[in-house]
Parts: C-alpha cells; structure tokens; sequence
C-alpha cells in the first residue's frame, strides 16, 4: 500500500444505472478517482458521467468539490456513495466488508472535516413508508432508514391512475451504455419499467365507519376509529 493513495482493485463505477465498468479506486490527499480496467472503458461509450474522460475511462472527483461520503451494503457487496458540492452524486460497488476501516481510515486520513457515514438500509419487507429525495434519486424510506432508490433521471412518465394511486414509468435515456443503446436489448437482464405508489387519504379520527360487528342479516353498525361514537372530527 503505497503512502500517499490507497487502492482497491475490481469496484464498479455504478453512477450510471444501466453501466457495468469494473476498475480500480485510488483514493489520495487530491481526492478520489477510478479507472476502468482493460476493455472494460467500452461500456462507458457515449455515457454522460460529470468527472469521467474518455477514452481512458477515468473518473476523478477532486478534494474541494466533495460533499459528503456514504458507506453501504449494495447488490454487489458493499457500495460507497460520493456526493459532490456541484450536485452530482457517484456510486462505486464491489467493495468488501474489509474494506469498511481501510476505507474509513483513508476518509479521515485525506479529508479533514468529511467522515464516511454508514447508510444503514431497512431490510424489513414493509410496503409502506415514506418517500423523500435525496439528489436526483428519491428514497423509499421505512422507520426512517432508505428501502430503496429511484432515479428520477429514468422517469419516462408519471400518471394518476386513480384517486389514491399513482404509477411512475422508467425507461433508460437513449445512448445509455454502448453494450445494449435503446430500449429493446436482446438478451438484456429483466429490468423495472414500473412501480406504483398508493397513496392514503385523510379521515376525519370522530367519523363513524361501517363495520361488520356481528349484526344479524348482514345489518351494520355504525363505529367510531377511536371507539368514542361523539369523538372530534379532526383529522388523520
């Protein structure tokens, strides 16, 4: 390990959604970069990535525009997310748990005032929560830790579908990755194109709500939410 850069070998550059660039990180006091490895830069062919150069495949995110490091577990391992001041936001994926103090240590090492956070992700299953954006992606959160991520980058269309529902599109930007431009790709993994949000009204906590509650001949009796047939009409 040299002195002055730290390296780890077979990381993805995983900015980009629908790229798959293995290469090497170099993190130093100048800040962080990645380089594609050999004949893996092809799949970087008309991407449009802030900091990365071509031919070459590199990517390089300078000290001073560093905003904020996050460390987390991802489909390839573990995952370091690098958010910068100018507004873009990298993801780099392949790292190992061994990685984490190695690569925390390089954090506090190289940047003073930046820490490498850990994004704990909720793992629960639930399919209610709360949405909020961070960036250009917005998060799907339960017990305030993130589920999962969507690109808003990738939304092709957004519609109501109904008074409480509402269905967002994804397509892939056309040109985005040479391995497999456009939307129809032979042989191409299954991939989100759609998912739909259901979203609950208000109702008044005093308001009477039909209830089967064991009346004969399917006769309803009228119950309150909070048990208090006279309770307030405030919302909730």
């Amino acid at each position: 390990m040299s002195d002055s850069r730290v390296p780890f070998s077979e990381i993805y550059l995983a900015t980009e959604p629908y790229v798959k660039s293995m290469g090497q990180v170099r993190i130093g006091a100048s800040g962080i970069g990645w380089k594609a490895a050999e004949g893996e830069s092809e799949a970087l062919q008309g991407v449009n990535i802030p900091g990365l150069s071509m031919p070459a495949g590199m990517l390089a995110l300078q000290r001073e525009d560093l905003r904020r490091l996050q460390w987390q577990r991802v489909a390839r391992g573990y995952g370091l997310r690098i958010y910068t001041k100018s507004g873009a936001m990298h993801k780099l994926d392949g790292f190992t748990a061994d990685d984490y103090e190695v690569l925390r240590d390089a954090v506090k090492r190289f940047f003073s005032g930046l820490t490498l956070e850990v994004r704990d992700i909720s793992l629960k299953g639930w399919n209610w929560g709360k949405t909020e954006f961070e960036g250009s992606d917005m998060s799907f959160r339960v017990e305030n830790r993130p589920m999962f991520d969507l690109p808003m980058a990738y939304v092709s269309n957004t519609n109501l579908a109904n008074k409480n529902e509402v269905s967002v599109e994804f397509q892939p930007p056309r040109g985005a990755a040479a391995s497999g431009k456009g939307t129809k790709r032979k042989g191409a993994p299954d991939e989100l194109v759609e998912v739909r949000f259901y979203v609950p009204g208000t109702i008044a906590t005093g308001s009477s709500i039909p209830a089967k509650t064991g009346a004969k001949d399917g006769e309803e009796e009228a119950m309150s939410v909070d048990g208090d047939e006279n309770g307030d009409e405030d919302d909730e």
